[in-house]
């Protein structure tokens, strides 16, 4: 044995192993410095921001206070405030037309930034602290300030150096002591086994092994290589024995292998190629001598050992098979071939491995994927085409729909319809925009209503933002409102109409794992079906208020001519069907002209107003009082025979006269009315003859001089002596 040469392998193993035990222990204590350093950081980084957080909250209040109020001594207290806290560099404090009420920089803490640090971290950093006033919590300006980050920085690089040195030591006295006992327990007999094996059996019988007299397992191992040794040199002699016959046999095989224009490949039972030909390895993109021993399974993924375990070493029987398999080439390639294998056998007829045929197919499968994919894209435009011609004539039917709709609740009951069709499989909702910053939801469709009843607008997301809001299963922030809401993925879109929120539509897939609400055809048809939502319901709102509009009197709010004049006919009628007795009443101003050349037009219209509002005081509620024009009014009393309507009158307009009537103010002068009675049938059948008498009555009152109540057939009623007249005064 070479001693020195041994003892050269064993120094050079001990100092490789002192140096990678030196590398482990100084990684070690640098990774564990850099966790502790990070920890350390990010606490003092969260320390100081929360300290900021909390002096912009003390100084929110009165910086609001200042802003609302404009007042800049005050703001410069706020600004001198801020700058007092140590990180503060510079307070600016604006009001809500950008003007700067006051301003300040704290010089002593200018930003160092020509430091080494400064290059991965900020010298500075800005907080903004928005400014609100009032119960409405309008936003009245915004206090601005910039903190230096070097005195926190500073501070936390004068401790680094310490604790970094202080971490890589403790590591390297740590792998250092494991080093040796590792080196003296195992490296050391190991090298001993090592060299034996390096000498080879050499001449004759080798003496035993020193370590092979050990009792734990590096005594097992040195006696295991011990026994090897003998099995080896006996297997020896058989080998060398046989190797002539098998050299020529392999010689034979191997010269009809070559000659084939075809891949062969043979492999044992494990797979391990045992015979390849040239125009296999130039297949595989290799050589026949690196094929040599390889597994055929380095040529394969995953999948394709599956398959291959099962389709060549899985077979039973020796019938041939023809199948197109998938190889890998040793440049990554993918190589589709087309085999011919048949299981071949040893001399006791046991499975010995499979013999193969292999043609390169690559060409013919490329041709065929093409027509595949070609032939799959065709189809998914055909499908995406059909899908989008069903939803535009869902959409288009609900355009109809909105368009024919006669109140909210018809549509509504549209929406939730149409909805159902257009996201089959999930389920969502509408909510409308009520009075203050309620949301109220109005439809749903789906297994589940999760959209809630009420909830308020700043708890949606979508209206915050002004656009849609996309909540993903697994990320994303949810709204407030969507408390129960299925599992999967939630979109919610707002309906702005002129920039007026008009409501929320609500849509959930309703999967658990998906991306359906991720995909732009969906999103589209969203979008597609809010914006004919938001017309439809706009419309609809428009109809309604233009029809508001044409039979209602701008002034005083009453019906105006017009509707009266479609609700008399058919009242006349009804109570004639019914024998209802029926009454009108036409109501006059007395000097009315007077009011207006005297006081002018303004008190006027106080003066109708407050007339329309007694009138609709002192009638039923199956009543109806109407402007008629100018300052004559209509009531229709159904149900009420004229006397009854002439006690009703009385009393009101006496106790307006009595109590004094906030509508009206104070009026220089009083204002006294004249009315004219008819009732149906006595005074007419049909609404032309009984407005007639009703007309004729009044201006027999106004004949009277004014300020009391006729009835069409000319008789003074009983009472208005004992009244004295009607009179409304201030």
């Amino acid at each position: 044995m070479n001693w020195p040469v041994a003892l050269r392998v064993e120094g050079r193993l001990a100092f490789r192993q002192a140096l990678v035990v030196a590398l482990i222990g100084l990684a070690l204590g640098v990774a564990f410095s850099a966790l502790q350093l990070s920890r350390d950081y990010r606490e003092s980084e969260a320390n100081e921001q929360r300290d900021v957080a909390r002096m912009l909250a003390v100084m929110r209040e009165p910086a609001a206070q200042a802003s609302y109020n404009l007042n800049a001594q005050a703001a410069a207290v706020v600004v001198q405030g801020a700058l007092s806290f140590e990180p503060v560099l510079e307070a600016v404090l604006r009001n809500d037309f950008g003007e700067v009420l006051a301003q300040g920089r704290n010089a002593s803490l200018a930003p160092d930034t020509g430091a080494w640090w400064a290059r991965f971290v900020a010298p500075t950093q800005e907080h903004r602290q928005p400014l609100s006033y009032g119960p409405a919590g309008r936003r009245v300006g915004e206090l601005r300030v910039v903190i230096s980050q070097g005195p926190r920085v500073e501070r936390f690089l004068r401790g680094v150096w310490y604790d970094v040195g202080t971490t890589v030591l403790q590591s390297l006295a740590v792998a250092l002591a494991l080093g040796i006992w590792v080196h003296a327990t195992l490296t050391r007999p190991l090298v001993a086994v090592a060299r034996r094996i390096r000498s080879g059996p050499g001449e004759g019988i080798p003496e035993p092994m020193a370590e092979g007299r050990r009792s734990d397992e590096i005594g097992e191992i040195a006696a295991a290589f011990e026994r090897h040794e003998r099995e080896a040199r006996e297997r020896t002699a058989g080998i060398e024995a046989s190797a002539s016959a098998l050299a020529a046999s392999e010689l034979r095989h191997r010269r009809i292998v070559e000659t084939a224009g075809e891949g062969v490949w043979q492999v044992d039972e494990h797979g391990i190629t045992t015979l390849a030909n040239e125009a296999l390895a130039q297949m595989l993109g290799t050589s026949v001598a690196a094929l040599q021993g390889r597994s055929m399974f380095e040529f394969m993924d995953e999948a394709g050992r599956r398959d291959a375990a099962q389709l060549f070493l899985g077979r039973r029987g020796s019938a041939s098979e023809r199948s197109d398999f998938r190889f890998v080439r040793a440049d990554g390639q993918a190589l589709w071939a087309e085999v011919s294998s048949c299981p071949i056998t040893d001399a006791d007829g046991q499975r010995a491995g499979v013999l193969a045929m292999v043609t390169d197919a690559t060409e013919r499968r490329r041709r065929d994927d093409e027509l595949r994919a070609s032939n799959a894209q065709l189809r998914a435009m055909v499908g995406d085409l059909e899908r989008h011609k069903r939803d535009m004539a869902q959409i288009a039917e609900l355009n109809e729909l909105l368009q024919s709709a006669g109140t909210e609740a018809e549509a509504f009951d549209v929406i939730s319809a149409v909805g159902a069709r257009l996201f089959q499989g999930g389920s969502g909702g509408l909510s409308m925009a009520g009075s203050g910053d309620e949301m109220l939801r109005v439809g749903t469709w789906g297994v589940l209503p999760w959209v809630q009843t009420r909830f308020e607008r700043q708890s949606c997301w979508a209206v915050r933002r002004g656009g849609p809001h996309l909540q993903a299963q697994e990320h994303g922030v949810r709204c407030a409102h969507h408390a129960g809401a299925p599992a999967g993925n939630l979109l919610c879109t707002p309906l702005y109409v002129e920039g007026k929120l008009l409501g929320v539509l609500h849509v959930a897939d309703g999967q658990v794992a998906g991306n359906d609400l991720l995909d732009d055809a969906l999103q589209q048809r969203v979008e597609i079906f809010g914006e004919v939502i938001k017309l439809g319901l706009s419309n609809l709102r428009l109809r309604e208020s233009l029809r508001d509009q044409a039979l209602r009197d701008a002034l005083t709010g009453l019906p105006n001519r017009r509707l009266f004049d479609d609700a008399l006919p058919r009242e006349v009628a009804r109570c004639l069907r019914s024998g209802q007795p029926l009454t009108v009443a036409v109501v006059d101003v007395d000097r009315f002209k007077h009011f207006n050349d005297t006081y002018g037009h303004g008190l006027g219209d106080r003066v109708l107003r407050a007339v329309a509002t007694a009138l609709q005081r002192g009638i039923r509620a199956g009543d109806l009082a109407c402007r008629y024009g100018g300052d004559e009014f209509v009531c229709l009393l159904i149900g009420a025979t004229p006397p009854e309507a002439q006690a009703r009158f009385t009393t009101l307009l006496a106790q307006a006269r009595v109590d004094q009537d906030p509508e009206l103010g104070d009026l220089p002068e009083p204002v006294h009315f004249s009315i004219g009675l008819a009732g149906a049938p006595a005074d007419g059948t049909d609404a032309a003859a009984l407005l007639r008498a009703a007309d004729e009555a009044l201006y027999a009152a106004k004949a009277r001089g004014g300020h009391c109540i006729e009835v069409a057939d000319g008789r003074r009623l009983r009472g208005e002596s004992e009244m004295g007249g009607l009179t409304l005064s201030g």
